[in-house]
């Protein structure tokens, strides 16, 4: 096999073509072949309309897609053309979902465990409840090895949820109480 057809680079008329692993895309978006990339959008009646348009939201194992690809070979013309035809320019890679959750669990241990930012208005039970959360959260990041991207941002909207009452609490401004109160005033005649 040469480096053309192991690349999927080989001519599209060739056998290639019935093969399921068969990418329309590949070449003219390697290529920098814009008209390609059209000509195969543009048309619904192109026997390779139907793939393209599942190959263009398809992504490998770690999260590599056309888009990665025509990136990666400087393409900028091609990349406004995927971009018109409906890849998704904002999408995370697993790796950067898996990111977000450690730092988002990171932000929770560090405010609630921070007495200026809970300023007396979450009890402890809060407290162990978030830390717990958070706990579980870690475990589950260490214990998965093959977490897919919606698996990292299905479990931070979970932490999400049970965070809401307690961030909910953080937020509601504190009552005054008699023993607030006096300890303002006495600040106050110093």
């Amino acid at each position: 096999m040469d480096p053309e057809e192991a690349m999927g680079l080989a001519d599209p008329g060739q056998e290639a073509e019935e093969s399921e692993y068969f990418n329309p895309l590949l070449r003219p978006v390697l290529l920098g072949e814009v008209e390609g990339v059209q000509q195969i959008f543009e048309d619904p009646e192109d026997p390779n309309y139907e793939k393209a348009m599942q190959l263009l939201l398809e992504k490998d194992v770690i999260g590599r897609d056309l888009l990665y690809a025509a990136c990666m070979v400087g393409q900028s013309e091609v990349i406004r053309a995927l971009a018109k035809y409906g890849v998704d320019m904002k999408d995370k890679t697993p790796r950067e979902a898996k990111q977000t959750l450690q730092m988002f669990i990171s932000h929770i241990q560090a405010t609630v465990t921070d007495p200026e930012k809970v300023q007396g208005r979450l009890n402890k039970e809060d407290k162990n409840a978030s830390l717990s959360a958070c706990r579980a959260k870690s475990d589950w990041l260490n214990s998965t090895k093959e977490a897919t991207r919606q698996d990292f941002l299905a479990q931070k909207q979970e932490l999400e949820d049970k965070m809401l009452p307690i961030f909910t609490k953080m937020a509601t401004p504190r009552l005054p109480t008699a023993k607030n109160v006096k300890s303002s005033v006495s600040s106050s005649r110093i």
